[in-house]
């Protein structure tokens, strides 16, 4: 039921309009008190507002302005006098919906009502939509500013309007799918079904029929035929995700399908033909894996025509306070909250590690909008998610010569974040002030994880024989 609030002085037009507007599918609450048609407006926003520009307690262009500061897409319909008409086609030019000149006939009422209560509606439905999007992930992909990452993009935009299939590499969080899902949507087949397979979700035993699906009768349990995974992909996407844990044999199989788009189902003679996009993603080493003789090598370079690297958060730190606002904003919109951030805010989220990449940020941002109870985000609010930088004291227990490597690893990382937050997250400006060249910056910023690794890999390599 679409509600309707009508703000005039004059209880008989209220009432009238009421009367014109009498239906089931909308109800009417009429206000004669400028400020409590206001008041109700701010706490409960109606799908539409018929305002009149002249009243005496307050004008309806001060009604106007408060609200549409407020609700920006409230759509409001002026109701005007003939002397007050250029006031109703200014407050128009500012963002009102329409206005009526009294008298007015009913079926001019009628019109303006139904276009206005359309225009509403099809806003929700841009909303849902956009909604959808994001819940999807599809916003995200295009949520950067890094070049690197850019390039990649890019690259994705030329893989996807042909059929080639897709290697993305990338740590956790980083956004595989995400990509995945913006290749499909980019390619000629974004109206079909994207069916993303999470690998290492399901055991070995259950992934081959979940796949290939099953005939009646293949196996005890199997009381009817069953399309697999990839069957649903047809005419679409096909998205193995962590395909770097797929078992050997399954890999077999799945070269087969990938050569002639051709499978059986478990217990089946009848070939089954499938035309789909095949895209993958790993966090994995697959050449290491090849070399261990965990991976296939022939599926792996069938699967590997184009690959394409997604870098972590760490580098690029151009991304970080665009990505923070477009979360604040999404969750805000959610969680029906009015949040905004301070400078100094952004500054901290760039002096972060962001181990868990663009999840992690992402889960920070809803995290933070979920749980604030409104206004301003402040540097404060991230002090539980900082890091802390070891103080001297703590490094007393190591040998000096440790101890002063670790020392300055951990300077030289808070010296050029510090530089970064004061060039507003800019690589190349931030290193042009440091008087280096961006990959020495880049090495900078990942000093202190680039020892830690080095520190770890002596111990990883004796306790694996090596």
């Amino acid at each position: 039921m679409s509600r309707i609030y009508v703000i005039d002085d004059e209880a008989a037009l209220g009432e009238n309009i009421q009367r014109m507007l009498r239906s089931s599918a909308t109800a009417v609450s009429t206000f004669t008190d400028p400020k409590i048609g206001l008041a109700e407006c701010m706490a409960n926003p109606p799908d539409l507002v018929l305002l009149d520009i002249r009243m005496p307690q307050m004008s309806g262009e001060e009604v106007f302005a408060r609200l549409h500061e407020v609700h920006p897409g409230l759509p409001i319909v002026f109701l005007t006098a003939f002397g007050s008409v250029e006031g109703a086609v200014l407050a128009m030019r500012n963002g009102a919906f329409d206005y009526l000149q009294k008298p007015f006939k009913r079926e001019d009422l009628l019109l303006v009502v139904k276009r206005a209560l359309s225009h509403t509606s099809l806003k929700h439905e841009v909303e849902t939509l956009k909604d959808r999007l994001e819940a999807l992930g599809e916003a995200d992909a295009a949520q950067s500013r890094s070049a690197a990452m850019l390039d990649q993009m890019e690259k994705c935009r030329r893989a996807a309007a042909t059929d080639a299939t897709v290697m993305i590499l990338g740590e956790s969080g980083t956004g595989k799918e995400v990509m995945a899902r913006f290749i499909h949507q980019q390619s000629r087949r974004k109206d079909g079904p994207f069916v993303p397979v999470e690998c290492s979700a399901m055991p070995g035993s259950l992934i081959e029929s979940e796949l290939f699906g099953y005939e009646r009768g293949a196996f005890t349990g199997a009381d009817r035929t069953k399309k697999g995974l990839i069957e649903s992909a047809d005419g679409g996407t096909l998205f193995l995700d962590e395909i770097g844990d797929l078992g050997v044999e399954l890999q077999t199989r799945l070269f087969r399908f990938v050569e002639e788009r051709v499978l059986r189902r478990l217990g089946g003679l009848t070939p089954v033909r499938v035309e789909c996009r095949i895209l993958c993603a790993t966090n994995q080493d697959l050449l290491a894996k090849i070399k261990a003789g965990t991976f296939r090598e022939e599926l792996y370079y069938r699967l590997s025509v184009v690959t394409v690297k997604i870098p972590p958060l760490r580098e690029r730190p151009e991304d970080i306070q665009h990505l923070a606002r477009f979360f604040l904003e999404r969750f805000s919109r959610r969680y029906g909250k009015s949040l905004s951030a301070s400078p100094g805010f952004y500054e901290a989220l760039l002096r972060e590690r962001w181990p868990g990449n663009v999840r992690q940020l992402k889960n920070v941002m809803e995290r933070l909008t979920a749980l604030h109870p409104g206004g301003v985000l402040g540097p404060e609010d991230l002090e539980e998610d900082t890091p802390k930088v070891e103080a001297v004291s703590s490094l007393s227990s190591l040998p000096w010569k440790d101890a002063r490597e670790q020392y300055l690893s951990s300077f030289e990382t808070s010296y050029a974040h510090a530089v970064l937050t004061r060039c507003g997250g800019n690589v190349s400006a931030a290193a042009r002030e440091a008087g280096v060249d961006r990959k020495t910056f880049y090495a900078l910023l990942n000093r202190e994880k680039d020892q830690q690794v080095g520190e770890s890999a002596p111990q990883h390599e004796a306790e694996n024989g090596e």
